[in-house]
């Protein structure tokens, strides 16, 4: 059981900085696109599931344009939904990272998940790990605190001294 939470864990984490949290460091890190043209609408596709939070975002090959000058690649989030044919000042901000082009996330909930995507992957790995278990071998002290009385010395029943 352990194993199938660790799992989910770490697919959701991955989902979720996917579509959450690559967009928000794009919104910080790269440059605001400021005109975008389709290749061809037909071909952009729609949301999987319910993205961002459960889901991977709408997607369609265009060429953008930024401050730095003109780049293309692959646009992901909601400003797809807009796309015709030509020129489109895209109504949401949308940012470049790399040969991506990303929504970037708009709401509290959207962004309390991008940020907790990276916990969400350290605690799926945790969930993964191998987990060592000490045991205590003869001799020394006992350290263990539970009530059980299976390693004492006098396994005998009761205060019934057996020397008279």
């Amino acid at each position: 059981m352990r194993k199938i939470v660790g799992i989910v864990l770490v697919l959701y984490s991955l989902l979720l900085g996917f579509s959450l949290s690559l967009p928000l460091v794009a919104s910080i890190a790269g440059p605001k696109v400021t005109a975008i043209v389709a290749a061809d609408p037909a071909t952009c596709s729609s949301a999987i599931g319910f993205a961002p939070l459960a889901g991977f975002p709408q997607r369609c090959d265009v060429t953008w344009t930024t401050e730095k000058g003109p780049a293309s690649g692959t646009l992901y989030g909601k400003a797809v939904d807009s796309l015709v044919g030509g020129v489109n000042k895209p109504k949401l901000a949308v940012h470049q990272l790399g040969n991506f082009a990303f929504t970037t996330p708009v709401g509290n909930a959207q962004l309390m998940m991008a940020f907790l995507a990276p916990p969400i992957l350290f605690l799926g790995l945790h969930a993964l790990a191998r987990k060592r278990r000490r045991r205590h071998r003869g001799g020394g002290l006992d350290l263990d605190f539970d009530d059980d009385d299976s390693d004492s010395a006098d396994s005998g029943g009761g205060d019934s001294d057996s020397g008279d």
